[in-house]
C-alpha cells in the first residue's frame, strides 16, 4: 500500500505526464490519445474570441487549429505548481505563424514567443474536467504584426 505522501506524488506525477503529453499534441497536431488526459466533457473557461465551445472535440478542434496556424509550435513548462484538485502550469511557446488560422488571423511569416499559465482542475481519474488559461496574447499579436506595441501608432 502507498503511503500519503507516495500517493500524492503519484498523481502529480500523472498529471504532470498528461500536461506533457498535451504540449507535445500541440507541437505535433496529433490529438490521437487526448482521451487519456482530458475528461469528455471538459470544460474550457477561457476559449479563444469567437470560439465558445467545450468538451473533448472542442479541445481537438482548438489543439488543430493552433497547429495549423503555427505548425513549428515548441511548448516548455517552466514551472508547476500543485493543490488538492487543482494545477497550475507556467510555460513557454514558440512559433511561428506560416498557417492561418481562420478568416480574419491571416499567416505573417512572423514568430511568437510569449508566456502562459494554465489552470486544470482534475477529477479523480486524473483526467481534466477544467481549463483556465491565460497568456501574452497582446505581445503576440504584437510580434505578429497585429497590433501595434506599446508607443507605435496603429499602422493605416
Amino acid at each position: 500500500m502507498l503511503s500519503a505522501d507516495s500517493a500524492q506524488q503519484a498523481m502529480h506525477a500523472a498529471r504532470e505526464e498528461g500536461v506533457r503529453a498535451i504540449f507535445a499534441m500541440f507541437e505535433s497536431g496529433n490529438s490521437e490519445g487526448i482521451e487519456k488526459y482530458v475528461d469528455a466533457n471538459v470544460v474550457e473557461h477561457t476559449p479563444p474570441p469567437g470560439m465558445e465551445g467545450s468538451g473533448i472535440d472542442y479541445m481537438k478542434q482548438m489543439l488543430a487549429m493552433h497547429h495549423a496556424g503555427f505548425p513549428d509550435t515548441k511548448m516548455s513548462v517552466i514551472s508547476i505548481a500543485h493543490g488538492d484538485d487543482m494545477m497550475m502550469v507556467h510555460y513557454n511557446m514558440k512559433g511561428t505563424n506560416t498557417g492561418d488560422m481562420g478568416p480574419d488571423m491571416k499567416a505573417t511569416g512572423k514568430t511568437m514567443d510569449v508566456n502562459g499559465v494554465d489552470v486544470i482542475k482534475f477529477n479523480s481519474d486524473n483526467k481534466a474536467t477544467d481549463h483556465w488559461g491565460y497568456w501574452e496574447e497582446a505581445k503576440m499579436m504584437q510580434q505578429l504584426g497585429m497590433m501595434p506595441g506599446p508607443g507605435e501608432k496603429p499602422k493605416k
